[in-house]
C-alpha cells in the first residue's frame, strides 16, 4: 500500500489494525502466556522470570536494530519508487539479521553473571532467570530474520502478513509452552525455548512467501553480490545501522536501568518483584499497541519522505497519535476502575496484588503519554533521524534511578511507581515538542541508486 495520497484516516487504519492485532497477542500469546503458566510454578519463579525478561527485552532491542533500518529504508525506496532497491536492502539486511543474532549473543553472555549481581537478587533466583535467558540468547537469529523479514512485507505497505505469520508463532507457541515447561519439565527453559522455535519455525514460511512474492532476490545469488558489491553493500548496512542504533540503544538502556531500578524494588522483597512484573504484563497491551502504531508512523513518514511529501508525512504522524488514543481511553478506563482484576490475572497472592493495584492505576494516566514517545519514536525512524529519540530517553530513563533512592525511602514501593511513571510522561511530552520543530524534514531516501561500476544481478536499472 502506497500512502503517498488518498484518505490518511483510512490508511492509518488498514495498516494498524494488522499490527495491533499481532503485538497484542504477542503480549497474550507470549510475555503474558509465559507469566501465566510461570506463576503456577510459584511466586520465586515469576520474580525470577521478571529479571530474566528484562534482560531479554535488552537483547531484543539491540536485535531490532536491522529490523528497523530495514523497515525505514524501505519504506522510503518505496515512497521513491525504487522497487528494486528496495529488494536489494531486504535481502541483504536477510544476512545482516543472522550476523548481527551471532554477535549479540557472543557479547552478551559472559556478561550475564555479573548483570545478574547488579540486580541485587539471591544465586537462586540468578539461577532460574539464566535458564530462561540463555535460549534466547543461542536462537536469537531466529527472531531477527522473523522480525526483518516483517519490516520487509511493512516497508512495502503491506501489514497483513506479518499479522498472518505472527498467529503461527502464537499458535506453535501456545502448544509447545506448556508442553515443555510442565511435560519436559524444562520450566523457564522450556518457556523461552518454546518462544524460539515458534519464531525460528515460522520464518522458513515467511521466506517461502517473501520469495513468492518477489520482496527480496535470491538469497544463492545474493551471497555472491555481497563479495562482488562491497561498496554498496557497506552503504546499505551502515543506513540501516544507523537507523536502528540509536532506538536498539534505548531498549538496552531501558534493560540496564532497570537493573539499577530492580535493586530498589529488591528490597521490597518477592512481593514487589512480582508486583513490578505483573505491572509490566499490565502495560504490555498499550506498549504493543504503541509499538503497532509506531510501525504505522514509520511507513507512512517513510513513504512520504520517499516521495518528498513532506506535509503529508507531518500530518500523517500526528493523525497516527489521535487514533491510537482511541483504543486507549478504554484500556485506560479498565487499568484505573479495574486494577486489582487485571492484577489477579496472574496471581493469588494478596500482597502482590495490593502492590500491582496502585501500579495499573497510575498507568492508567501514563499510556496516553507512552503513545506520544513511541507513535514519534517511530515517526522519527521513518525519516531516518533516530538521534532525537534517544536525546530524550536516555536522561529522562536514566532519571528513574535517583527518583528511586529518594522516593522509595518515603513513599514505598508507591514512590519507585511514581519514578516509572513521571519519567515516561516527561519523554513523551518532550518527543512531541522535538517532532514539532520539523527538522528531520531535511532527511531523503539516500540509497536510491547504485554505484556505476557495480553489477546488479537482478536489480534491473536502478542507476
Amino acid at each position: 500500500m502506497l500512502t503517498t495520497s488518498g484518505n490518511l484516516n483510512s490508511q492509518i487504519i488498514k495498516l494498524a489494525w494488522p499490527v495491533v492485532l499481532q503485538n497484542l497477542g504477542r503480549s497474550l500469546a507470549i510475555a503474558v502466556l509465559d507469566s501465566f503458566w510461570i506463576g503456577k510454578l510459584g511466586p520465586e519463579y515469576l520474580a525470577a522470570v521478571t529479571v530474566g525478561s528484562f534482560l531479554s527485552w535488552g537483547v531484543f532491542a539491540l536485535a531490532e536494530m536491522v529490523p528497523i533500518g530495514t523497515n525505514s529504508i524501505v519504506s522510503q525506496a518505496i515512497g521513491a519508487k525504487e522497487t528494486d532497491s528496495a529488494r536489494y536492502i531486504g535481502t541483504l539486511n536477510l544476512f545482516n539479521a543472522v550476523l548481527l543474532g551471532l554477535i549479540i549473543a557472543a557479547i552478551v553472555y559472559p556478561f550475564l553473571p555479573i548483570l545478574y549481581q547488579f540486580t541485587n537478587i539471591d544465586a537462586t533466583k540468578s539461577a532460574l532467570a539464566n535458564s530462561y535467558v540463555l535460549p534466547i540468547l543461542l536462537l536469537l537469529p531466529c527472531t531477527i530474520l522473523f522480525e526483518t523479514g516483517s519490516a520487509i512485507f511493512r516497508g512495502n505497505g503491506n501489514t497483513k502478513t506479518p499479522f498472518s505469520l505472527l498467529i503461527v508463532v502464537y499458535a506453535i507457541k501456545v502448544v509447545l509452552t506448556p508442553l515443555f515447561i510442565f511435560s519436559l519439565d524444562l520450566k523457564l527453559t522450556g518457556a523461552s525455548l518454546a518462544t524460539m522455535i515458534a519464531y525460528g519455525t515460522t520464518f522458513l514460511i515467511e521466506l517461502f512467501l517473501l520469495k513468492r512474492n518477489k520482496l527480496i532476490s535470491s538469497l544463492k545469488k545474493k551471497s555472491v553480490e555481497i563479495v562482488r558489491n562491497k561498496l554498496y553493500n557497506v552503504k546499505v548496512t551502515f543506513q540501516s545501522i544507523k537507523i536502528g542504533l540509536p532506538l536498539s540503544l534505548e531498549g538496552l538502556a531501558f534493560s540496564f536501568i532497570y537493573i539499577f531500578v530492580t535493586r530498589y524494588v529488591a528490597d521490597f522483597g518477592t512481593v514487589g518483584l512480582a508486583a513490578l512484573g505483573i505491572g509490566h504484563r499490565s502495560e504490555a497491551i498499550p506498549y504493543q499497541v504503541g509499538e503497532a502504531f509506531a510501525i504505522t508512523a514509520s511507513i507512512i513518514v517513510g513513504q512520504n519522505i520517499g516521495a518528498q511529501n513532506l506535509i503529508r508525512a507531518e500530518k500523517g504522524a500526528w493523525r497516527v497519535l489521535l487514533i491510537s488514543w482511541i483504543p486507549m481511553t478504554l484500556y485506560s478506563f479498565i487499568l484505573f476502575f479495574f486494577p486489582e482484576q487485571v492484577a489477579g490475572i496472574f496471581t493469588t497472592d494478596s500482597g502482590v496484588i495490593a502492590a500491582a493495584k496502585i501500579y495499573n492505576m497510575i498507568a492508567a494516566f501514563g499510556v496516553f503519554f507512552a503513545m506520544c514517545e513511541a507513535i514519534f519514536e517511530g515517526a522519527f525512524a521513518g525519516a531516518g533521524n533516530s538521534l532525537p529519540p534517544l536525546a530524550i530517553y536516555l536522561p529522562l530513563t536514566a532519571l528513574r534511578i535517583p527518583l528511586c533512592a529518594i522516593l522509595a525511602p518515603i513513599y514505598g514501593i508507591t514512590g519507585i511507581w511514581i519514578a516509572i511513571f513521571s519519567t515516561s510522561i516527561s519523554k513523551g511530552i518532550f518527543i512531541a515538542l522535538w517532532f514539532k520543530l520539523g527538522r528531520w524534514k531535511k532527511r531523503k531516501f539516500v540509497l536510491a541508486k547504485k554505484p556505476v561500476d557495480d553489477a546488479p544481478f537482478e536489480l534491473g536499472d536502478v542507476r
